[in-house]
């Protein structure tokens, strides 16, 4: 199950998915749709945290959910 954070970084938001790969892009929705690209064909889920580090939502994903 992959687990990929998207949180606040400095003047951006910084899409975590592990230690060397985290990215930092200018909008949330960047970093968003950055997230569900290196999602594909892998199930668990993307969670946007806030400024204290709580999750503020999760969009779960699996691959039963892809469409071809």
């Amino acid at each position: 199950m992959a687990i990929i954070e998207i949180r606040p970084f400095r003047n951006g938001w910084q899409a975590y998915e592990r230690a060397g790969v985290q990215p930092v892009f200018l909008l949330q929705k960047n970093a968003i749709s950055y997230a569900q690209c290196r999602a594909c064909f892998r199930s668990g889920e993307i969670r946007i945290l806030d400024c204290d580090g709580a999750v503020e939502r999760a969009i779960p994903f699996n691959e039963a959910d892809r469409k071809l």
